[in-house]
């Protein structure tokens, strides 16, 4: 079976598919990981991070095979790699979840917009967007109290997981997972210290890697999110000048930068 990373290229290994390579190395070690990057990024240097898209017509053909994927997991999309992105989707891999990332946690946009990120809701499976990013792409009008219901109702058969790592309750975390008419909240203590990169690239990932070994929606949730409490406590200092979670295997199967498309 293949897991597929499609994402941004962080160098630093804080996020991107450095982050998603590292998580599939622990969580489904067993999996065919094939890595496609969208972007490259740059950040941690005192400015606000950017991107750089990759060429629409070459990732088309990095994308060849992608719908016998047994999951993708989707990380940074810019506007100019949408399409190619979308007409790959339409083939009929099994799991398709999208982390919409627009903003870099340290500030900086990635290259993806709402709409684009909107037009890729039609061809996924599950969307983890934290609470700004669920608000960013509804459309004018729409309660953003209700986002994640919303969402789900309008790109239907789609299911939502609204993070709330930043929410207002100093104590509590309460995700959300919406299923058609169906509202699942993982609800537990919110975990001290320190908020390191790369937390929704990892669990998009590790949902995806649930996914892909044939756990329902439910149960891949609920795994990923007790993992990512449990690893977000344990972080090291980044080359970035910002905390990153820690790689917890001792096989890390680094990219080869000139080669973007990675197996194994």
């Amino acid at each position: 079976m293949t897991l597929w990373l499609v994402g941004g290229l962080d160098p630093t290994g804080g996020a991107g598919v450095l982050r998603d390579r590292f998580t599939a190395l622990e969580r489904a070690p067993t999996l065919e990981v094939i890595t496609v990057i969208t972007a490259t990024t740059q950040q941690g240097d005192g400015r606000p991070a950017r991107a750089q898209a990759a060429e629409p017509g070459a990732l088309r053909n990095e994308l060849v095979g992608i719908d016998r994927a047994a999951a993708v997991k989707l990380g940074v999309v810019p506007e100019g790699v949408v399409a190619p992105i979308r007409d790959a989707l339409q083939r009929g891999p099994k799991c398709r979840v999208l982390d919409p990332v627009l903003r870099a946690s340290d500030g900086g946009a990635m290259g993806a917009t709402p709409a684009g990120l909107r037009s890729l809701c039609e061809v996924v499976d599950l969307l983890t967007p934290n609470l700004e990013e669920a608000a960013a792409l509804l459309m004018p009008g729409d309660d953003a109290a209700h986002a994640g219901a919303i969402l789900a109702a309008r790109y239907a058969p789609l299911a939502v997981l609204l993070k709330d790592g930043h929410g207002p309750d100093l104590q509590r975390v309460r995700d959300r997972l919406y299923v058609g008419s169906t509202e699942v909240t993982f609800d537990r203590p919110r975990r001290p210290g320190l908020d390191p990169r790369g937390t929704g690239c990892a669990l998009a990932t590790a949902i995806a890697c649930e996914l892909a070994g044939g756990a329902d929606l439910v149960d891949a949730c609920a795994r990923a999110i007790a993992w990512l409490d449990e690893a977000r406590v344990d972080t090291v200092a980044g080359p970035d000048g910002r905390p990153h979670l820690r790689v917890r295997t001792a096989s890390v199967a680094a990219l080869d930068l000139n080669h973007p498309r990675q197996r194994g």
